[in-house]
């Protein structure tokens, strides 16, 4: 079926899922959950083959949040889904006041390839409760779990529902032409750009779920053994090829020696067999063309008299890339100034914390911020003073952990959430509605003509 009949086929349908009972919805939720657990083997196994992903790294990264997601939502959802009244307007006392949540429509999920499961169903759930259709576009960089989701979609859902479009980026340029209602979006800003500027020409509304270079900070007080583990395990999960994965790490004058040293133990100790990478439970890097982008970024380290203050070995015909901390980084190498999205760490020391906080704010919004600080002052000082679409204090990624929290960036980093009720509103649209009494009627207070009534305009204003 071609993509605009497809379009068309949910355009028919949308209308008709608009008005569904919670109840109806519910039963939706519940097939989507029964199938994935029917298909979760062999998304598992595709997540292997694909980014070598150990199954549990895929049972925790990837289908543990989608199944909370889903048993937050449908506990939450006829709340959610119930009419709210504002109460009272002194302008209208006798008029009825009431607060539709609709739904958008029709609606196109394109997804990334780093956690493609997840960041692929976890907005589906969002979109489905909102009483909306889907099209999909996963990623051509994960083909075997992109067949794989296609299956679980195909045995889970009516193609009026839900349906999945396999394809490159000419595939998903051709979708965001489509008059879509909504359109969520996970990958790169230069991507999410595009995105954004072909869904201008329908006025369709967009969520972009895009990344930046997530800073850490540690402050002079907090164990630099503890903050290396934590950090290196937030760097190195998925290959650091996470949206809200550590990027750069700023911390105090003289001690990047340090911190290097515990980087350097505990990632032996967790992710090497004798010195070389564990390639059992190891995450690959997605493809060849990334893979020689993080070289590049290292030889350019190089080339410009930075410092590599630790080089883990490599497994190039694996796609497997050690842990790489580099220091004295020039302001001119892609390593500052691009998001990294790969295990290259670069230590920044500073002197003070406004020195610090200088240097975050010299950059666009990070998605993530990460403080590591027993001070509750140099805390508090920190996130006031930057912008971040989330904080981890004192360890990462626990802000996306909670499917009640909103999650999602600013600016630079993205527009709008997902998650919970936060992702539910995404997809909705909140409709007022306003009851005129037939009793009485404010209105005819403000007909014309005007002259001699400046004293109603004041009473009026108070009122309203």
């Amino acid at each position: 079926m071609l993509n605009t009949e497809i379009f068309e086929l949910q355009k028919k349908h949308a209308l008709l899922y608009k008005n569904s009972r919670v109840s109806e919805r519910v039963d939706v939720l519940n097939r989507f959950e029964k199938g994935l657990h029917k298909h979760e083997a062999a998304l598992t196994q595709a997540l292997k083959t694909d980014l070598n992903k150990h199954a549990f790294e895929s049972s925790i990264m990837e289908f543990s949040l989608i199944f909370a997601e889903l048993k937050a939502v449908r506990k939450e959802l006829r709340e959610w889904m119930s009419i709210s009244y504002p109460g009272m307007n002194l302008a209208n006392p006798l008029a009825s006041n009431k607060i539709h949540v609709e739904s958008k429509g029709v609606c196109l999920i394109l997804s990334p390839w780093n956690y493609p499961v997840q960041l692929t169903l976890t907005p589906l759930i969002s979109c489905l409760a909102a009483g909306n259709t889907a099209i999909i576009k996963p990623s051509e960089y994960t083909p075997t779990v992109s067949e794989a989701i296609k299956d679980f979609i195909e045995d889970t859902f009516l193609p009026k529902e839900v349906s999945l479009v396999l394809g490159d980026g000419a595939v998903a340029a051709q979708l965001t032409e489509l008059p879509f209602n909504h359109i969520f979006f996970t990958g790169s800003p230069a991507v999410g750009k595009l995105v954004m500027a072909a869904a201008a020409k329908n006025l369709t509304s967009v969520t972009l779920e895009l990344g930046g270079k997530s800073p850490v900070v540690i402050g002079k007080d907090f164990d630099l053994e503890d903050a290396a583990k934590k950090i290196l395990w937030g760097k190195y999960t998925n290959a650091g090829q996470t949206c809200i994965a550590p990027d750069y790490v700023l911390l105090p004058k003289g001690k990047s020696k340090e911190f290097t040293e515990h980087l350097k133990t505990h990632y032996h100790s967790n992710y090497t067999i004798d010195g070389k990478l564990n390639s059992d439970e190891v995450v690959c890097v997605v493809s060849e063309r990334h893979y020689s982008r993080l070289v590049s970024m290292v030889e350019e380290v190089r080339s410009t008299r930075g410092e590599i203050l630790f080089q883990g070995e490599h497994k190039p015909t694996e796609r497997l890339f050690g842990l790489i901390v580099v220091g004295n980084v020039s302001k001119e190498t892609k390593v500052y100034n691009e998001e990294i999205f790969g295990p290259i760490l670069p230590l920044f020391e500073y002197e003070t914390m406004e020195e610090a906080i200088d240097f975050i704010r010299s950059k666009d919004k990070p998605l993530a911020l990460y403080v590591f600080s027993h001070s509750r002052s140099e805390r508090s000082f920190i996130t006031r003073n930057t912008w971040s679409g989330g904080v981890t204090i004192n360890d990462v990624f626990l802000h996306i952990s909670d499917v009640r929290m909103p999650f999602g960036g600013s600016n630079f980093s993205g527009m709008g959430y997902s998650h919970g009720y936060h992702g539910f509103l995404e997809f909705c649209h909140l409709k007022s509605e306003v009851h005129v009494s037939r009793i009485f009627n404010s209105t005819s207070f403000i007909y014309p003509p005007y002259k001699g009534r400046e004293w109603m305009a004041k009473i009026l204003r108070k009122f309203m």
